[in-house]
């Protein structure tokens, strides 16, 4: 594997155990406060970390498409916050690997309202993943959980995020693009402050910005990544992000997974892996196949 590859692999890999400590510290500190509020502190501190560019060249803060930022910013931030709800009822694992549905919805979106071909043999391992969601999910079965549709909805909402991105590839910048998600972020979640809890937050608070840190440093991993990297050479590696998750929330809350979430994470990652061997062939057309955004989509 050449440098830059290898290099925005550990990247990669790095931004995915950040993410599985975010998430981990959301269950360590996260049971006073609500999920929107959580998310707000996430975007608040990515919104101070994309400041000094934006001081440098203000020209960022200008979109030729502000009504797709304005929608794209709308999945994220509904993303997050159903992710956040999901993680306080269900393991770091389960809630990790439902998530991970979202490229079926890509698939379907992009056939829908880009109208990108749609095959049987580049559509394989999109089926492949979500059989290994379903899985884990066991839908009408013994195990599921009503808490696993909070995942199972982030990865809607994350597939509407995406294909925003498609949208805004040839018109803004992936810096403009990130600062436009945090700061409508934000704003969107600022109203909920007026229901925290002060005294949970005061209690928790070391946590909290911990929380918000390992995130943001996620973001600007998953982007330096995929500046030194193709993402059909790393993407595999955001899969990563289900293994980090069963190891700490067994570190940190003994949650061991069961033998039904192991076999469906391990046939998700499988479908991660096909779908990147087949974006690389030179007769594929290249396709998003992680949950974890390429540069532009930050």
């Amino acid at each position: 594997m050449p440098a830059p590859n290898a290099m925005g692999s550990l990247l990669l890999i790095g931004a995915m155990a950040s993410f599985s400590l975010s998430d981990a510290l959301v269950q360590r500190a996260g049971s006073g406060l609500q999920s929107a509020h959580l998310a707000w502190l996430r975007y608040v501190l990515l919104l101070l970390s994309t400041l000094p560019l934006l001081v440098r060249n203000p020209s960022l803060a200008r979109s030729k498409r502000p009504g797709v930022q304005v929608l794209r910013a709308v999945g994220l931030v509904g993303s997050a916050v159903l992710f956040l709800q999901g993680l306080k009822a269900l393991p770091i694992a389960d809630a990790t690997a439902l998530v991970f549905a979202s490229p079926l919805y890509v698939t379907l979106l992009s056939a829908l309202l880009l109208r990108e071909p749609v095959g049987l043999l580049r559509n394989l391992p999109v089926m492949l993943g979500f059989t290994g969601v379903l899985i884990v999910a066991q839908p009408g079965g013994a195990g599921f959980n009503a808490a696993m549709l909070y995942p199972m909805l982030s990865s809607m909402a994350w597939a509407t995020s995406v294909i925003c991105t498609r949208l805004l590839s040839d018109s803004d910048s992936a810096t403009t693009t990130m600062l436009y998600s945090a700061a409508l972020g934000v704003v969107a979640l600022s109203p909920t402050l007026g229901t925290a809890d002060a005294a949970a937050v005061a209690a928790q608070w070391p946590w909290l910005l911990a929380m918000a840190v390992a995130w943001c440093m996620a973001q600007w991993m998953v982007i330096l990544a995929y500046r030194l990297a193709p993402p059909g050479a790393i993407a595999p590696f955001s899969y990563s992000q289900m293994l980090w998750a069963a190891i700490l929330g067994w570190l940190m809350f003994s949650q061991v997974p069961s033998a039904r979430t192991a076999v469906g994470m391990s046939v998700i990652a499988l479908s991660g892996v096909m779908a990147a061997w087949m974006a690389n062939r030179p007769t594929s057309a290249p396709a998003y196949s992680g949950r974890q955004p390429p540069p532009s989509t930050l």
